[in-house]
């Protein structure tokens, strides 16, 4: 029984000094990994937050800068379709948009109120994307990037630096003070994979809505050049049968 609980204590005493080697700061290799990892998450957070607020952002200029008496119908339609992460629902924008007019009547521009609420709200769909690819390629979204690359470059540069020093170490504490460092440096390229596969989960639905457009276009242009062709088709016939059942026709 004395045997028994000799061992269960030196086990419990052998655990602590692991903990203690890999959480307390010691010589060169003292790294606090717990602010590290706040750190890391903190900017790896500040950078998608940074993509969802310049689309925010660039969106507001384009409706600013485009839509004259229709801004604050379209401002409003934002506000009212934005979502958690700070950036409106296209669709949904587009709806409540198109909504707005028809209740007011429309735009000037349309002889139909259906139709220029719809239009109006393809236009903001449009303006959405358009304000997403600018939130990219511009110069903040240009900058953000560079960012990001230049991050990634030095957790690797690090979390190589730590492989080949411990490799170099003798004593154990140094080498598990090591692997916990490097543990938390491959914890940092998840995170900004995982980041990265958030805005192009986002970018792919931007490109989704565009190409959906586009299809519901040639869809209604073929629809328009089938109308227009039974029309003349039918105005062919009746004029054919209005010339042979004129009294003045005369057969030669």
């Amino acid at each position: 029984m004395k045997s028994s609980k000799k061992k269960v204590i030196s086990t419990a005493i052998l655990s602590s000094c692991v903990l203690a080697v890999i959480v307390l700061p010691k010589d060169a290799l003292a790294i606090d990994l717990g602010g590290q990892i706040e750190n890391f998450f903190n900017q790896t957070f500040g950078y998608i937050n940074g993509y969802f607020n310049e689309v925010a952002s660039q969106l507001k200029k384009e409706v600013d800068e485009s839509w004259e008496n229709l801004q604050k119908d379209a401002q409003a339609a934002i506000e009212e379709s934005t979502g958690n992460m700070g950036i409106p629902d296209p669709t949904a924008a587009s709806e409540i948009l198109a909504d707005k007019l028809r209740d007011k009547g429309g735009i000037a521009a349309e002889s139909s109120s259906v139709i220029g609420a719809v239009e109006a709200g393809k236009q903001l769909e449009r303006d959405s994307t358009r304000a997403a690819v600018a939130s990219v390629l511009g110069k903040a979204g240009q900058q953000r990037t560079q960012s990001e690359i230049d991050a990634t470059n030095k957790t690797v540069t690090e979390a190589q630096q730590l492989a080949e020093d411990a490799q170099n170490m003798d004593a154990s504490q140094n080498v598990l003070k090591a692997i916990a460092a490097q543990n938390a440096q491959i914890v940092s390229m998840l995170g900004q994979v995982r980041t990265d596969g958030l805005q192009a989960r986002h970018d792919a639905q931007q490109t989704n809505l565009m190409l959906n457009q586009i299809a519901e276009s040639q869809s209604e242009q073929n629809r328009a050049r089938r109308v227009l062709t039974t029309g003349m088709t039918s105005q062919y016939l009746e004029l054919t049968g209005w010339s042979r059942l004129d009294p003045a026709y005369v057969k030669k």
